[in-house]
């Protein structure tokens, strides 16, 4: 019994669905004021549509590339690795491997998936310096059998129901991440406003929105304080003295003097969400360790 061309196209489809909604999802969310950072496995060049059968047969043109491959479950091999060939009613021999660090449950043997990743042959040492927290839990027997042979190593692994079975969930937002939340939401709005109330010489509005922006950084810089977090304090008391400095030169009429601290304000958000904040798929964010 040959695959069903069908099956296979509406697995590439839902693929396809799945990964352009999920990287709209990355662009078009709020950022504090900020332009989205790439998604973390977002490929550095398009992706090639390939056959299981393909790749097995003549891996060469494909190695390095980044690949949608449809084919069917093979065989389960570990939580974290599987199989697939091109046949779902029988082995060939002509399979290929596919390591998911992040899959969620494995999947289910002679089923249609698309496995999005980049394409490589199978070496312990260029598997680990590609995926660097990942340990390989393959046997020595698979270990083996799989050296010199392609393996995709896999961002996503959408399944016929168009769900991907290697997306990790986003962690709920807890306590903190609320009260910083609500705090943080303030300023990309104050900051634009104060922009534009400085462009239109509108000084008491600009008094208003600079208040607010000072106000947000005063609560971020007790916020990190009681994490006992000295550098995104210091972040945040920059931002609030050049909210401050708004507030000052406005008090003299200065509105041109006042428009030279708008970029360093700036600048002090970008630098503590580089820092202390990451960005989930969802759009929201959550407080991050300084790396």
């Amino acid at each position: 019994m040959q695959r069903s061309t069908k099956s296979t196209v509406i697995v590439a489809a839902i693929a396809l669905a799945a990964f352009v909604t999920s990287f709209s999802t990355i662009t078009s969310g709020q950022g504090g004021g900020q332009a989205p950072p790439p998604a973390a496995n977002t490929p550095p060049k398009p992706l090639v549509p390939v056959a299981a059968s393909s790749v097995a047969a003549n891996p060469d043109p494909y190695i390095g590339e980044y690949v949608t491959m449809t084919g069917a479950v093979e065989a389960n091999l570990t939580k974290t690795s599987f199989s697939v060939d091109q046949d779902k009613a029988k082995s060939t021999g002509k399979e290929v491997l596919v390591l998911a660090p992040t899959l969620q449950k494995q999947t289910d043997a002679n089923t249609y998936v698309t496995v999005i990743g980049q394409l490589i042959k199978f070496d312990e040492k260029e598997v680990a310096a590609k995926l660097k927290d990942y340990q390989i839990d393959l046997s020595p027997a698979d270990i083996a059998k799989y050296k010199g042979k392609p393996v995709v190593l896999a961002t996503a692994v959408i399944n016929t129901g168009g769900i991907d079975i290697a997306k990790k969930p986003i962690p709920p937002m807890g306590p903190d991440e609320l009260t910083l939340q609500k705090i943080m939401t303030k300023l990309p709005v104050a900051q634009a406003a104060v922009r534009k109330s400085l462009d239109s010489k509108d000084a008491a509005d600009a008094k208003t929105q600079a208040t607010v922006l000072k106000d947000s950084f005063t609560q971020i810089e007790a916020f990190f304080k009681t994490k006992n977090n000295q550098e995104a304090m210091k972040i945040a008391t920059e931002g609030k003295n050049h909210a401050e400095n708004i507030l000052v030169n406005l008090g003299m009429n200065n509105i041109e003097a006042a428009k030279t601290s708008i970029t360093p304000l700036g600048g002090a958000c970008a630098s503590c969400h580089g820092k202390y904040r990451e960005r989930m798929e969802d759009g929201t964010f959550r407080i991050k360790t300084a790396g």
